[in-house]
């Protein structure tokens, strides 16, 4: 089984990963870290400063997504005693914490532009000032920020800063989604696996080949964070000392695959009567379309002109 500071997979993207990680690593850079939510993003930048010279230092992390917004600009840079006030004690930034070490930023695509101004700052001068001070700080952080949005987009709609981009993104690393590289299946249901026996203290040796099979045929939505919350799931509810196909179905939400008989160039791949609810309507739609595509969520969500989120919102609605 090929681990890799707690990432498992031997597929060609990530040994891709693996060697991006080893590279950064040594060059002293900020990285930005890009892939959808459950890929490993917080993994890959643990994994990059602890084989960096900065190992020794501290790694902080930070949810730009998660800080209120008054509390922001403390949380990033500090503050000083009576600079608001809840201010009772001066307060170190998570950024000056990481002094020596590395800080991620995470969710970066959702930190506010005027942080951003100030962080751009912090990338160009390698200086910070607390909230109430007119000091600067001299630091020595190196910066990873991750995200799973499209940070050029957002730029495109003036909710980022181009010229932070450019800093931020020195070295990119893109993180594979799971349906993408399907092939390290096997081992992450080994891995995690083993993970639950010692966690639930249970003796399950394998899981069934068609249950293995079954994994796979799925989009994971929700990536390797997803895939590990079914292992554990199937580990606990396990009855007998493997898991069964039936087992990882009952978990797993239902899938369409059909063979399709029509294709969406076809002028009457779908025809409803003049009495048919747009509720039905909407709903044999998605259902047409799915089986056109053979169960494929990706697909199905471009073919209708919806995200893939909106999408699974209306599978649950529709029971698809």
């Amino acid at each position: 089984m090929q681990e890799f500071y707690g990432m498992i997979g031997d597929s060609h993207q990530m040994r891709e990963v693996y060697q991006a990680i080893e590279l950064a690593a040594n060059i002293d850079v900020p990285v930005l870290v890009q892939g959808e939510t459950g890929t490993g993003k917080e993994l890959v930048s643990k994994a990059i400063h602890n084989h960096s010279p900065r190992n020794k230092g501290a790694f902080v992390s930070i949810n730009c997504a998660a800080i209120p917004h008054e509390l922001a600009e403390s949380e990033l840079f500090g503050h000083e005693k009576g600079s608001f006030t809840s201010a009772h004690k001066t307060r170190k930034g998570r950024i000056e914490l990481a002094q020596g070490g590395t800080i991620l930023l995470d969710e970066i695509g959702d930190m506010e532009m005027f942080l951003q101004a100030k962080l751009l700052r912090v990338l160009e001068d390698n200086v910070i000032m607390r909230v109430g001070s007119e000091t600067s700080i001299k630091i020595d952080v190196r910066i990873i920020a991750a995200t799973n949005k499209n940070l050029q987009q957002a730029i495109e709609e003036e909710a980022f800063r181009e010229d932070l981009y450019y800093r931020i993104s020195l070295f990119r690393i893109h993180l594979p989604s799971l349906r993408e590289r399907k092939g390290d299946i096997p081992a992450l249901s080994e891995y995690f696996l083993c993970q639950a026996n010692s966690q639930f203290n249970r003796n399950i040796t394998h899981i069934a080949n068609t249950g293995i099979k079954r994994l796979q045929d799925y989009d994971w939505p929700g990536n390797v964070r997803e895939f590990k919350n079914v292992i554990y799931q199937a580990a606990i509810k396990a009855k007998n000392n493997f898991i069964a196909f039936d087992e990882i179905a009952a978990i797993l939400p239902d899938m369409v695959i059909l063979e399709p008989e029509e294709s969406l160039d076809s002028p009457s791949w779908l025809a409803f009567s003049d009495e048919t609810s747009l509720y039905d309507m909407e709903k044999e739609a998605i259902k047409k379309v799915l089986v056109l595509n053979n169960g494929n969520k990706q697909k199905t969500a471009q073919d209708l002109g919806i995200g893939r989120s909106s999408l699974y919102w209306k599978l649950k609605k529709y029971n698809l």
